[in-house]
């Protein structure tokens, strides 16, 4: 039984769940934590827009995989609202409107929810939300063009409490569907510990007849982030002998990063390209990225930095003026004085982590 419990001494007790005070609190939550989803296959979901307009009903939040481009719709209803019943059949209508849109009416439908949200364009959205080498616009634009050509998209249901009727129903809809539409059903139950709302999110999976085989369309996916530095380290060697030295020295940095436990190491494999990525600890985001990309550079990512340390970003504005930007490449000499001035925004972050 997926749940909480309690150790009361004498035994464990399963804490009882406990009702959200309405519909809008779970979609928050989704909206500023979509990562929560336990999704197959695990897709970065950036969330574009809040009731977003399809068609003749408003879906509660609108997203797209980071990945691939494919369109996310997310409808949320709890076990107090009577129209859970027909929440496929909202679902439904809403990737039937998306399945007529093409890419560019897809980015026109959200450019005002985007723009709320500080950004020009889906793509620029979704780079701000990754920020990591793992990320490439055209590369984005061109998938988002593809998966909306193919008419794919992908349905989210998350309830509070999930009937066996609908658990029923998504089994059905799982299996009769084809690849271009997913349909995935997931509860996110709330608990009280001490004094804090804590949320058990879970994949509700129904028993259905087997899946038919990945996609070739889905295998060609790029590589998605692989955990450690083993892989940028082994690409130096094929760089161009005269950035070896930065591309070590720059390895190194992040490598100590990670022992001493300011970051966590992660390596993205592109087309002739690496990116080494030391995240924050618990996090999927950094404040810099080493790319060894035909060259040695350091990426810098502001608005994290922003987040996370603002002191050290306002004496890097004043080291680098102009260079502390979202996602350029550095232009100053990567000395020893730099490298420890990166390193003090990593140890900002987890001094105010732990203060």
């Amino acid at each position: 039984m997926t749940g909480i419990w309690h150790d009361e001494g004498n035994g464990l007790v399963a804490l009882p769940a406990q009702p959200y005070a309405n519909e809008q609190a779970l979609h928050s939550s989704i909206e500023r934590a979509p990562a929560m989803l336990p999704l197959p296959g695990q897709p970065r979901l950036v969330i574009l827009g809040r009731e977003v307009q399809l068609g003749n009903g408003y879906a509660d939040l609108v997203a797209v995989d980071a990945d691939s481009g494919r369109p996310v719709v997310i409808e949320v209803k709890l076990a107090a609202n009577s129209d859970r019943r027909t929440v496929f059949a909202q679902v439904l209508g809403y990737a039937s409107y998306i399945y007529r849109l093409s890419a560019t009416a897809f980015e026109e439908l959200l450019e005002p929810h985007v723009t709320v949200r500080g950004h020009a364009t889906v793509a620029d959205a979704v780079a701000a939300e990754v920020g990591d080498g793992s990320f490439d616009i055209e590369t984005f634009r061109n998938g988002m063009t593809e998966e909306f050509e193919k008419g794919n998209a992908r349905c989210v249901v998350v309830l509070d409490a999930a009937p066996t009727v609908l658990i029923e129903l998504a089994g059905y809809l799982q299996t009769v569907t084809n690849d271009r539409l997913d349909i995935d059903l997931v509860t996110v139950m709330a608990y009280d510990v001490r004094g804090s709302q804590v949320l058990v999110p879970q994949l509700v999976e129904p028993e259905r007849a087997l899946a038919a085989s990945v996609s070739p369309s889905r295998m060609r996916r790029e590589a998605k982030p692989t955990s450690g530095s083993a892989s940028f380290r082994d690409s130096i060697d094929s760089a161009d002998p005269s950035h070896r030295e930065l591309l070590r020295q720059l390895c190194d940095w992040a490598e100590r990063l990670q022992s001493d436990g300011l970051a966590t190491l992660f390596t993205t494999v592109g087309k002739g390209r690496w990116i080494l990525n030391p995240r924050l600890p618990g996090q999927s985001r950094g404040m810099f990225m080493i790319w060894n990309d035909g060259g040695a550079y350091v990426s810098p990512q502001r608005t994290v930095i922003q987040a996370e340390a603002p002191n050290t970003l306002a004496r890097l504005d004043e080291r680098l003026p102009g260079q502390i930007g979202q996602n350029n490449y550095l232009k100053c000499d990567i000395s020893d004085e730099v490298l420890a001035l990166l390193r003090s925004a990593y140890e900002e972050s987890a001094n105010r982590k732990n203060a």
